[in-house]
């Protein structure tokens, strides 16, 4: 799930540092404020990460965008997800970067720190973009260390505990109650494990999973970065990991041998095959979890629900994925033509149908959720981020490099206290040191 990213992503870090040579140097800036108004029309350069389904509904939309606007053109360039970063960081680097390009929230300040996307808060100002329909928090996640606007976001994704009901069931103690925190889902697999069939833990060993530590921390109310430097506390990566290896002490958890060995691909995890009974999926990939266990375990059912909470509040996180328009970009008017579209076309939205997390548009998402031909599970996706966001979601803003210093320093600082011996004190201090040293540098 993560080595494909952290690859792509360290890539992004070294071409944007470097550049490349014969290229537009990086910092200019020639569109600065520019309001996204005047003609639409001529050709357009846009691109997004997926293949097959994606693509087919991502050119479904670019057709409607261009009945609707004759005289336009969209070339359109799509890869998987490595390889997508991978060109598009040769891109930035010099200054070809297409006029309408998919971000991801995460990755974004990658590119705002080295000038190459243009603030959009203007063109929403103009009018030529139409927000009005995505609630604040989530267009928030398409903000820079600045505050400025530079992504609009249009999917939404979310983290999601992920339980084999039939699984819960036979094991007598269905799911986790309404509003459970941490402590109470412990209580939860460690009551499951005797019901379980013999070689199914409760739960997958989730001590280096960065995003069950960002839930974790977004529950009890503090930053995971302030100031381009971590902002928790080492006694809270203490206290996480420390969970987690009281956990896998008392046998409810994979071993850590078997987490190390699970494979990448989401649809893959032990949780979609049944070979466990809970673990941290994003949102969405409830659907194609399905399908691997209707291949494997005909018969047995997954559903999903919110992060465990904290004192503080909810530990659920948005991650967005979204537009953004570069400073190269040489026809702004149908680039912000085109993302309005995007953000606010009731048929378009209809033919993507959340198709890369939950759409952000309000108006969009009930309509889809009022669709009776809605798939059932497509519908627990969007009925769970809907619920999501009425709690009013912590928004995080990464530092660049985030993928490449902190989420493999992450596994390798667990991996270090199950399979070194490294005390989690001990751990959580190398991390943090590491981490802040490696985002101090970017």
């Amino acid at each position: 799930m993560f080595t494909r990213s952290l690859a792509a992503c360290a890539l992004a870090l070294g071409l944007l540092a470097t550049g490349c040579a014969g290229g537009t140097s990086i910092g200019a800036n020639p569109n600065e404020g520019a309001t996204g108004t005047g003609e639409v029309a001529g050709n357009l350069r846009m691109s997004w990460w997926g293949s097959g389904p994606r693509n087919e509904v991502t050119n479904a939309v670019i057709d409607l965008f261009k009945a609707a606007h004759p005289g336009t053109t969209v070339e359109g360039e799509s890869a998987d997800f490595q390889a997508y970063f991978e060109r598009l960081n040769v891109q930035a680097s010099s200054g070809n970067m297409p006029c309408v390009t998919q971000m991801q929230g995460r990755q974004l300040n990658d590119y705002t720190t080295k000038n190459v996307l243009l603030d959009l808060q203007p063109m929403i100002d103009s009018g030529a973009i139409d927000v009005s329909d995505v609630p604040a928090e989530v267009l928030d996640t398409g903000r820079g260390l600045d505050g400025k606007l530079y992504m609009i976001p249009y999917g939404a994704a979310y983290d999601a505990m992920t339980v084999n009901r039939t699984l819960a069931e036979k094991a007598g103690v269905g799911l986790p109650p309404e509003g459970y925190d941490w402590d109470a889902f412990a209580d939860w697999v460690t009551r499951a494990q005797p019901g379980l069939p013999e070689g199914v833990p409760a739960v997958n060993l989730g001590g280096s999973l960065p995003n069950n530590f960002i839930s974790y921390a977004a529950g009890r109310g503090e930053s995971l970065f302030a100031d381009r430097q971590l902002g928790f506390s080492e006694d809270l990566l203490v206290e996480f990991w420390d969970m987690w290896e009281r956990l896998r002490a008392a046998g409810v958890t994979t071993t850590a041998e078997a987490t190390a060995e699970e494979p990448n691909q989401t649809e893959q995890r032990y949780v979609a095959q049944g070979r466990v009974l809970v673990d941290n999926l994003p949102g969405n990939a409830l659907t194609p979890a399905q399908k691997t266990l209707d291949g494997t375990q005909p018969g047995q059912q997954l559903v999903t629900l919110p992060q465990p909470k904290g004192p503080a509040g909810p530990g659920n996180v948005l991650f967005t994925s979204g537009f953004s328009i570069p400073t190269n970009c040489d026809n702004i008017p149908t680039a912000a033509a085109f993302v309005d579209f995007w953000m606010n076309d009731d048929a378009g939205a209809k033919a993507f149908l959340s198709a890369n997390g939950a759409v952000t548009n309000s108006r969009h998402l009930q309509q889809q959720l009022d669709d009776p031909n809605l798939p059932a599970l497509k519908r627990a996706e969007l009925d769970l981020y809907q619920r999501i966001v009425a709690q009013n979601p912590v928004s995080v803003v990464y530092p660049p490099g985030y993928h490449a210093s902190f989420e493999g320093a992450f596994v390798r600082a667990y991996e270090s206290v199950v399979f070194g011996g490294t005390s989690t004190r001990d751990a959580a201090r190398a991390f943090i040191t590491e981490v802040n040293a490696a985002l101090a540098t970017t």
